[in-house]
């Protein structure tokens, strides 16, 4: 009997020591856990902000991507507006009252006609042209109208074509055009 003493004082000391571990372990254990939770949550709120950032980004590309295809979108419009505009004025000259062509095609011949030079012109305006100048009549050119002047050996050209004059004024104001129609 003296024995079941100590036996009982040892097992009540190592249940003892048990509840003491498991207490420790479960406060470890408590406290492991609540630092995972603290860092679960600390790397949840940085890939939200992360997310948050990129989703950003990502807006602030597709916003540029649709503004650039919207300004592309305009110019391409202003380009077509602008080909019209040059079509029409094109188109104007070519039904120019046969008045009014005489007397554009005496000015440029009175200022740019040479004595034995040659002259071409396109084939609707040939007689006139053949009336206007005493210059050899050197052929029909494709053009809308005026004519071109040649040095005897052909290492002169003066272009006083409709279409060459309008295509360098146009060219040289088409910003003002530009800025006219679309202000």
């Amino acid at each position: 009997m003296p024995l079941e003493p100590i036996i009982e004082e040892i097992t009540r000391k190592g249940q003892l020591r048990v509840s003491e571990i498991r207490s420790e372990a479960e406060k470890e254990a408590s406290q492991i856990i609540e630092e995972a939770k603290e860092k679960a949550e600390e790397l949840l709120k940085k890939a939200r902000e992360e997310a948050e950032r990129e989703s950003e980004r990502l807006r602030k590309q597709e916003i540029a991507a649709v503004n650039l295809e919207l300004k592309r979108e305009e110019l391409n419009k202003r380009k077509e507006v602008l080909d019209e505009v040059y079509s029409r004025l094109i188109e104007r000259l070519r039904n120019m009252d046969a008045e009014e062509r005489k007397k554009i095609l005496s000015k440029i011949i009175e200022k740019y006609g040479m004595d034995g030079y040659r002259i071409y012109s396109n084939k609707e305006d040939e007689e006139l042209v053949k009336k206007l100048t005493n210059m050899e009549y050197a052929g029909n050119i494709n053009c809308v109208g005026g004519v071109i002047i040649e040095s005897p050996d052909g290492s002169f050209r003066i272009n006083m074509t409709f279409d060459e004059l309008v295509k360098g004024i146009y060219e040289g104001k088409m910003k003002e055009i530009s800025d006219m129609l679309f202000r």
